[in-house]
C-alpha cells in the first residue's frame, strides 16, 4: 500500500478464513463490514462487500485467492505488474519499481492517451508505464494462489426494480450526501451539478453550509451571475477572485509531482486556490458536482443507437430538435446517425487508422460526436512521422480484436469513458488537495449513484434537447426550480486564451525542449505553431495541449 492517507481512507478487516483492505471513502461502519465479510466467506458469495456506501476499491485474500473490485468510476484504481511474481499496489509507480521494472513510459501507450484520447478501447487497462497494467472502473480482478489471473469486465447494467427512476435517484444521491458527516464546504459554480448537491448538504444544517464561487475578473464567465441568484440563506457564499497568477499555463514547474500525468496541471494553480479557500473555512470533505455530465448527458453518439435499434420516430425528432439547437441542416444529423447506426467497431478503427496514417487534421465540428469518435483533430500535426505510423499501426491491430458493437450501445461506450475519465479528475484533485488537509469528494462518483444512472441505456437518458432531465425530474421541489431550469455550463476559454497568451514564452521554451520530442513522438515546432496560434486568438485544441503539457511535465520529473 502507498500513501500518505486520510483518517479512514483506509480499512483493513480480519476475520476467520478472510483478510480484507478497503481504499476510499467507504461509508458502511464496522459492524456492517463484518458482518458482510463472513457472510462472503461463509457463501462464498463477494459481490455484498462492493454494494456498502461510498466509492472505494476493495481487496480480499481467501481461500488461497485474491480478488479485487474496482469502484464503478475509477477513482481508487489497482494497478498489477502480471509477474511472475504478481506484484500490485494503489500507485503505478511504486508498483513498477516493486516489480523490478523500472519506470519506463510506454510510447504507444503515450501517443494513444494524448492524440486518441475519444478512443477509450485503445488504452484499456494498460499504463504509460511499460509492464503496469490497471485495473479499470466496475472491473474485478482475480488471482490464484499459483499467480495465474483474470479481469472480469464490469456487469451489464439490469434494469430498474420500480419505474420511478427518478424517485430512485433522489433517494441515491440525497443518501450520498446526507452520509458525510465530516465538516462540509461545497463547490457553487451557479452549474446544475454542483448546485444541485451544495442544496442537498445545506439541509438540516445548524449553520449555513459554506459554498465557493470561482471568478475571474480579466475573463468573466457566467457563473458568477447564476451563482448570486442562486444563493439563499442556506448558505454561506464566498467569491473567490482568480489573478493573473492562477491562469491557466502559469508556472507549470510549480504543479504538483504526480503519480500518473495530470491533465488538469495547466490549471493547477486556480484548483489551489480554491482548495486553500476551503481549508480555510474549516472544511475537511468539500463536494463538487464531478461526474454528473458522464452519467445525465447522453453523448451525440445516442442518435445512433436510436438508429441501430430502428427507434424511427424518436431519431427523427431528435435530429430535428439538435439540428434546430445547432442551427445545422436536419439531413446531415440524420445521415450522420443513420450511418453510425450500421457502422461497428471494427469499421471504425479502421478509419481512424487509415486518417492517422495520411495525415489526416482538422477542426472538429459538433456533429463529429455521432460517432463512435471524432477524426483526428488539430493535434495530429504535431505527430512525428514515424509516431503516425505507430499509433496508426496501434489502432489496425485494436480493429482485429475489437467487437462490432458495445454492450449496450455506442453512447454508453461514450459515457463510460467519460464517467473513468472523471474518475481520474476526482483523483488527481484529492491528492493535490492533501497538503490542504482538505478531502475533494464527488457524492456523484459513489456507487450507488452510479448504478441508478446507468441502469438504463444512454439513449433513454436523452428527451431531446431537454438538459440533464433524469436530475431535474430527481431534485424538483429540494433545488430552487430557477437552478434547476439553467441549460448551459460555465465557459472558461477566455481565461485559456489569457492564460496561454501570458506564458506564450515560457511554454515556447518548455516545448522546444520537449520530452515527447525526446521519444520521437511529437514535432516542437508544429506544437509552438498551435501555441503562437492560440496567443493570437485563434482556434486551438486546448485539451490536446493540455495532455501534451502534462505528459511532458510527467516525463521530465519520471
Amino acid at each position: 500500500m502507498w500513501g500518505p492517507w486520510r483518517t479512514g481512507e483506509v480499512r483493513v478487516v480480519v476475520c476467520p478464513g478472510a483478510w480484507l483492505v478497503v481504499v476510499g471513502d467507504c461509508r458502511a461502519d464496522d459492524h456492517r463490514v463484518r458482518a458482510d465479510l463472513r457472510a462472503a466467506v461463509h457463501d462464498n458469495r463477494w459481490e455484498p462487500i462492493t454494494r456498502w456506501p461510498g466509492s472505494y476499491l476493495a481487496i480480499v485474500l481467501a481461500g488461497g485467492r485474491l480478488t479485487a473490485f474496482a469502484d464503478l468510476a475509477g477513482q481508487h484504481p489497482l494497478f498489477f505488474h502480471p509477474g511472475p511474481p504478481f506484484v500490485f499496489g494503489t500507485s503505478a509507480q511504486a508498483t513498477a519499481r516493486r516489480a523490478g521494472l523500472g519506470t519506463r513510459p510506454d510510447p504507444v501507450h503515450v501517443l494513444a492517451d494524448v492524440f486518441c484520447a475519444a478512443a477509450p478501447v485503445l488504452t484499456r487497462g494498460r499504463t504509460p508505464l511499460t509492464g503496469v497494467r490497471r485495473l479499470e472502473a466496475g472491473e474485478s480482478l482475480r488471482v490464484s494462489a499459483s499467480g495465474s489471473w483474470h479481469v472480469e469486465p464490469p456487469s451489464t447494467p439490469t434494469g430498474p426494480s420500480t419505474p420511478d427512476w427518478p424517485g430512485r435517484l433522489r433517494a441515491a444521491l440525497s443518501e450520498a450526501v446526507a452520509g458525510r458527516r465530516a465538516p462540509l464546504s461545497a463547490d457553487f459554480s451557479g452549474g446544475l451539478d454542483s448546485t444541485s448537491v451544495a442544496f442537498l448538504a445545506a439541509r438540516d444544517r445548524a449553520e449555513p453550509l459554506p459554498v465557493f464561487t470561482y471568478h475571474h475578473p480579466d475573463a468573466p464567465a457566467d457563473d458568477l451571475a447564476h451563482a448570486l441568484r442562486n444563493a439563499t440563506p442556506d448558505l454561506h457564499l464566498e467569491v473567490v477572485h482568480g489573478t493573473a497568477a492562477t491562469l491557466p499555463y502559469q508556472d507549470l514547474a510549480a504543479a504538483p509531482t504526480t503519480d500518473l500525468p495530470d491533465f488538469a496541471a495547466t490549471t493547477h494553480a486556480r484548483n489551489r486556490l480554491r482548495l486553500a479557500r476551503a481549508a480555510a473555512a474549516g472544511s475537511r470533505v468539500h463536494l463538487g458536482g464531478e461526474g454528473a455530465d458522464a452519467l445525465l448527458v447522453a453523448p451525440p453518439a445516442y442518435l445512433g443507437d436510436l438508429a441501430r435499434a430502428g427507434r424511427v420516430g424518436a431519431l427523427l425528432d431528435d435530429t430535428r430538435a439538435w439540428a434546430r439547437l445547432r442551427d445545422d441542416s436536419p439531413t446531415r444529423v440524420l445521415n450522420r446517425a443513420l450511418r453510425l447506426g450500421r457502422t461497428p467497431m471494427t469499421r471504425a478503427l479502421r478509419t481512424l487508422s487509415h486518417q492517422l496514417r495520411h495525415g489526416h487534421a482538422r477542426q472538429p465540428e459538433w456533429v463529429d460526436a455521432i460517432a463512435w469518435w471524432p477524426a483526428p483533430g488539430l493535434e495530429a500535426r504535431w505527430l512525428t512521422a514515424s509516431a503516425r505510423r505507430t499509433l496508426a499501426d496501434f489502432v489496425g491491430d485494436h480493429a482485429a480484436t475489437a467487437p462490432d458493437v458495445a454492450p449496450t450501445g455506442v453512447a454508453d461506450l461514450t459515457a463510460y469513458h467519460d464517467l473513468r475519465r472523471s474518475g481520474a479528475v476526482q483523483r488527481q484533485l484529492s491528492e493535490l488537495a492533501r497538503p490542504y488537509g482538505v478531502w475533494p469528494q464527488a457524492p456523484f462518483l459513489d456507487n450507488d449513484v452510479i448504478r441508478v444512472c446507468t441502469e438504463r441505456p444512454a439513449h433513454q437518458r436523452a428527451e431531446g434537447t431537454a438538459f440533464k432531465p433524469l436530475l431535474r425530474a430527481a431534485l424538483r421541489d429540494l433545488v430552487p426550480e430557477h437552478a434547476l431550469a439553467r441549460r448551459t455550463k460555465g465557459n472558461y476559454l477566455g481565461e485559456e486564451y489569457r492564460g496561454v497568451r501570458a506564458a506564450a514564452p515560457a511554454l515556447r521554451a518548455a516545448l522546444r525542449a520537449s520530452p515527447l520530442a525526446d521519444l520521437g513522438l511529437v514535432e516542437p515546432a508544429e506544437v509552438v505553431a498551435s501555441v503562437d496560434r492560440a496567443a493570437a486568438g485563434a482556434g486551438a485544441p486546448f485539451p490536446a495541449l493540455n495532455r501534451l503539457l502534462a505528459y511532458d511535465l510527467w516525463l521530465a520529473r519520471l
